[in-house]
């Protein structure tokens, strides 16, 4: 089975799809295979370069992945189109790695779980027999990413105003779509984590 997990930065979607890794799910992380991709790809960077300047590269050549973000996330058309570039090049890479692990879950309760921020926008959630959106107020996220990451208020704002809004991830996915409300604390998460993992694995087990 292929599920999704997804959501805005700061909701905790990469804390919830890690339980589920730890109560036995195979767990592929698109950021590390973007990160990876970009880094391996020298057409790849050489594009970001004609879109958003040539300085967005370090003198070595790899990206400034920091500076790109201030520049392509700072409004959704700068979002659509940074999807637009990397999107040929992830899409291949995120099945291969989908497959391989799937091979590798038959025996742990057969869950594959994507953990990805751009699941709806990619288009790609027809992927998986369920998809997770993790949702948390802006409040609760901007607290979330100042205690983990070296960002300004400006630049989580921006990051925030140019993902989509949870209302909008959801609108005519409901059939795909399951809504993770994560406001409460840790031990709330798990407590769905618990619930979501036994719903996952029960069917087979039935069977």
């Amino acid at each position: 089975m292929w599920i999704a997990v997804t959501g805005n930065i700061g909701s905790g979607k990469s804390t919830l799809a890690r339980m589920l890794e730890q109560r036995g799910a195979q767990r592929v992380d698109a950021d590390v295979l973007s990160r990876q991709t970009v880094e391996e790809s020298v057409p790849l960077r050489r594009e970001f370069a004609e879109a958003f300047g040539a300085d967005i590269l370090n003198e070595d050549g790899q990206l400034n992945r920091r500076e790109l973000a201030i520049r392509a996330l700072a409004n959704r058309s700068g979002r659509q189109r940074i999807e637009s570039i990397v999107r040929p090049h992830l899409e291949p890479v995120l099945l291969a790695h989908l497959s391989g692990a799937e091979s590798a879950a038959s025996d742990m309760g057969g869950v594959v779980v994507l953990d990805a921020p751009l699941v709806f926008e990619w288009g790609i959630e027809g992927w998986f027999e369920r998809v997770f959106l993790v949702v948390a107020d802006p409040v609760t996220a901007t607290k979330r990413i100042t205690e983990s990451r070296q960002m300004s208020f400006a630049e989580i704002h921006q990051r925030q105003a140019a993902q989509l809004s949870a209302t909008e991830h959801s609108t005519d996915r409901s059939t795909v779509c399951e809504t993770v409300d994560n406001n409460g604390s840790l031990n709330d998460l798990r407590t769905m984590a618990d619930e979501i993992w036994s719903t996952l694995v029960s069917p087979r087990t039935a069977g």
